[in-house]
């Protein structure tokens, strides 16, 4: 029996026992904070657990998950992985106990014909009541049914003692029995013993108490159920599998990774196959599938949270891959071949396989690059080591290598082993440790069991009338300060405050909430932002007049002309998709946005940046949509018919059951709760600011619209206009300079004679002192190395003057006859520099200086003309 089928048949039995089939949530859980991944099919009804109506008190889901808290262990045994399907069936204050225990029991021995002589059950230490549904309603035999503790029969485990508070409850496991000569083969052996003979199928959890803060237990009003079971152990159960890897869902991928390495495409080596360990392709398998589904729900790879995870097991499976031989990236090959095993339930991974496997390639040259450039970052990492040993630092690098740029320890090893630099063991696996416990916290609940902020106040849904209305009378349900619940508040607080309906667009979607007012006569609060809890609308602000209470009737009015800015960049944004998906193809695909008052972003995957005229081509493709002048409907269908017509759905969104499809005539269509415009001309313009980078294969683009574009564009052709306004001036500087070098050259040439003719003879030597007007530096060092070219056995002094700024410049040269006989230009503008208040230095032959007392050049020649005469 297939997975595929397995999977549909679950579905089915709840489906006729009234439950409500609900798609699989994303691996990003949404309003939920206490996860990093999604771990388990309950995550998602965390509301509904709390007492939210939302039309259904049944459901039933094949959930899939990603868990990091047992990374070690995957390929090493044939149960754990990181990415899985969990199976549940789920009551909200509906079903208890007997139902849900008979119901497994039924769908395992009779809808899967799986023997009840082979089930065992295990039931909380305390739990008479399930154990007696066991015993006599369902009939198992006793010896078959044991009691265990807070650690493996109660959810959360070891709450009772240790937290967090909320609902909480006892649990009832079922174990697949492999037979006695398995495992430890005592006798003795049940389902609490670890040697492997029993397999846990299905958990099922009874969510009858709220833990208090005191640690006390209180019956909850409304018992829940919530169950599990791991798909993929079903799977290999069913089909007699040893392992979960021996199954149709990894068997197709591993058979690749065993072709790849063999192939000389992939860089492997001759005779490889069967020198690596079973674990090694088991990893790979797991590791891809994770990575896959990671990518088609947003996840991408980065060095944060969630990417950094993905990240990870893409640079352990390269590794895997390398130990098998294969050192050319491959594990993007093995992108299709899951979309193919898993396209029945999930067929979005075949329109994204290519987007997915481009981005995997990217991380697999970028990484494969960084162990061939290793040598170098051990000897920037680890040089200073040699001489100056640090055991704990060095194994704390290692770990950072290892943890950072994934490199194996065993690789940082041998070159530190080469270098005779010793590493703390300790150090490196205490840093490894502190990883593991952080890794542990983000696959774990954190905090308080289902908490969220506002989840308690005890109010109805909030009704939006802001796709119709601009303002609305509205009912104050709740007002919220500090973050609990008051009556009456005065001008001046910060508030929260929920009506019974309201026009205000709460921020989601990445369009940012609504500004406006509250008015009740003369009492206004002004409302700074609009947010969402569930679906209960929070208006944040600041009381400006008068006072409100609970009950109190009002006016919501939101700022029009703002929203108005708003709707056009986001209407804007569909009209950009279109566009880019014209011009670069129909890859394209929204990975986020934020949509503001002054400005849109858009953020698409493609694989390399756009070039300058791809940029104008986009731009020209939306502003011809716009110029189209098509209508903007908005209709409400069942997702499915969406899907069927083609509507593009944002990757990280959970729809619901009914959602709304914004039509932009025949240039788009898509899935969107946000508000939009009535006609695409109302848009005027599209202005793309910028684009770049987010991620590996992800680029963003930033725009204007209308009044905003305009100005950007007024900015941009103004900036233009002084821009060549600057060239021009520069340009004409450059004339200028370029002419007056021309005319002071000539003028040096012409001064050459004057000069020579100034000579005047110290002992046996031609000196020549001389202040030239309106000659800089350059000028005077041009001018000094014409007349050395001229004389024998002289010196040159001249000086120079900027009259404005009151600068002085001093140049001297000595031919060489002079210098061989010990005459120093070097030395004598040492001597001279200080009396012109400055300074200088050069070669024998020539050196220069700077001053700020040109008034004093007559006294610096007088005193380099006693140091010549008095010169050996």
């Amino acid at each position: 029996m297939t997975a595929d089928i397995l999977r549909e048949k679950f579905l089915a039995f709840f489906k006729a026992r009234k439950h409500k089939i609900i798609e699989s949530d994303s691996l990003v859980p949404k309003d939920d904070p206490t996860v990093l991944f999604t771990p388990a099919g309950m995550n998602q009804f965390k509301h509904e657990f709390m007492g939210r109506d939302s039309g259904f008190k049944r459901a039933a889901t094949a959930q899939r998950c990603l868990r990091t808290d047992d990374l070690e262990k995957v390929g090493k045994t044939s149960l754990h992985h990181t990415f899985f399907e969990m199976l549940g069936n789920f009551s909200f204050g509906d079903y208890f106990k007997q139902e849900a225990i008979s119901w497994a029991w039924e769908f395992l021995t009779q809808e899967l014909k799986i023997s009840s002589d082979k089930l065992w059950v295990s039931v909380y230490q305390d739990d008479d009541q399930a154990y007696a549904i066991w015993k006599n309603v369902v009939k198992i035999p006793v010896n078959r049914i044991i009691r265990l503790g807070d650690k493996d029969n109660f959810w959360p485990a070891e709450a009772k003692t240790k937290g967090p508070n909320g609902p909480c409850g006892p649990c009832s496991e079922i174990f697949f029995d492999f037979g006695e000569d398995v495992g430890c083969k005592k006798s003795s052996c049940t389902p609490a013993c670890s040697c492997g003979r029993f397999a846990e199928i299905w958990n099922l959890v009874f969510t009858q108490f709220n833990r208090k803060p005191d640690g006390s237990l209180e019956p909850l009003p409304n018992k829940n159920i919530d169950t599990g079971m791991g798909l993929e152990r079903l799977t290999a159960l069913m089909q007699g599998a040893k392992s979960n890897f021996e199954t149709e869902l990894f068997q197709p991928i591993i058979k690749e990774i065993i072709r790849g390495q063999s192939s000389p495409a992939t860089g492997a080596s001759a005779g490889r196959p069967g020198t690596v360990p079973l674990e090694t392709f088991y990893a790979i398998a797991d590791h891809v599938r994770a990575v896959v589904f990671s990518i088609s729900d947003g996840i991408l790879p980065s060095n944060e949270a969630r990417g950094y995870v993905v990240r990870k097991l893409i640079r352990k499976s390269i590794l895997h891959l390398i130990s098998l031989g294969i050192k050319e990236p491959f594990l993007y090959r093995l992108v299709p071949i899951v979309a193919e095993i898993m396209r029945k339930a999930y067929p979005e991974l075949t329109n994204r396989q290519e987007d997915i496997a481009q981005m995997v390639l990217a991380e697999e040259k970028n990484f494969i690059n960084t162990l061939g450039a290793s040598e170098e970052l051990f000897k920037s990492k680890f040089t200073e080591f040699i001489e100056n040993p640090n055991p704990e630092t060095v194994g704390n690098i290692v770990f950072l290598l290892h943890d950072t740029y994934g490199i194996p320890v065993e690789l940082t090893g041998q070159w530190l082993d080469k270098h005779k630099i010793s590493f703390s063991e300790k150090a490196f696996q205490q840093a490894m440790g502190q990883q593991k416990a952080r890794s542990k916290l983000g696959s774990a609940m954190q905090g308080d069991v289902f908490s969220a902020k506002g989840l308690d106040i005890k109010v109805k849904d909030t009704k939006f009338t802001g796709y119709q209305e601009n303002s609305t009378e509205s009912k104050i349900l709740a007002i919220l300060k500090d973050a609990k619940e008051v009556t009456e508040v005065l001008a001046g607080d910060n508030l929260q405050i929920v009506l019974d309906q309201t026009p205000f667009y709460a921020e989601s979607g990445g369009q940012v909430g609504d500004t406006g007012e509250l008015i009740n006569g003369r009492n206004v609060f002004e409302v700074r932002d609009t947010q969402k809890m569930g679906n209960v609308i929070l208006h944040i602000g600041k009381i400006k007049s008068g006072t409100f209470k609970s009950t109190d009737t009002l006016t919501a009015k939101i700022d029009i002309a703002r929203r108005q800015n708003i709707a056009r960049n986001h209407t804007a944004t569909h009209v950009l998709q279109a566009a880019l998906r014209k011009v670069l193809g129909n890859h394209v695909q929204q990975q986020g946005s934020l949509v503001g008052e002054e400005k849109f972003r858009f953020d698409f995957t493609h694989f390399k940046g756009l070039s300058v005229e791809e940029i104008s081509r986009v731009e020209q493709a939306a502003n011809s949509f716009i110029a189209k002048n098509q209508a903007i409907n908005c209709q409400e269908m069942a997702f499915k018919d969406a899907k069927k017509a083609g509507a593009l759905a944002f990757f990280e969104e959970k729809y619901a059951e009914n959602v709304r499809v914004v039509f932009i005539g025949d240039i788009s269509k898509e899935l969107c709760a946000g508000t939009h415009l009535s006609q695409v001309s109302e848009i005027g313009l599209i202005k793309i600011l910028s684009e770049g980078s987010v991620a590996s294969g992800v680029r963003r683009i930033e725009g204007a619209t209308a009044g905003f574009a305009q100005q950007f564009i007024k900015e941009q052709e103004q900036k233009a206009a002084k821009e060549a306004v600057k060239k021009q001036n520069l340009k004409e500087s450059k004339e200028k300079e370029k002419k007056r070098s021309v005319e002071i050259k000539n003028s040096l040439v012409d001064a050459l004679p004057r000069l020579i003719a100034k000579s005047v003879k110290i002992r046996d030597i031609n000196v020549i002192f001389s202040l030239e007007d309106d000659l800089d530096m350059p000028a005077l060092r041009l001018l000094a190395d014409k007349l050395k070219e001229k004389l024998s056995c002289a010196v040159v002094v001249l000086g120079s003057q900027d009259k404005e700024q009151k600068k002085a410049f001093l140049v001297i040269a000595v031919t060489p006859d002079l210098l061989s006989r010990g005459m120093d230009a070097g030395a004598l503008i040492r001597q001279a520099a200080p009396i012109i208040g400055g300074s200088g230095g050069g070669r024998g032959d020539f050196a220069q200086a700077g001053g700020t007392q040109p008034e004093n050049f007559t006294l610096a020649f007088e005193q380099l003309r006693d140091i010549i005469k008095n010169s050996p």
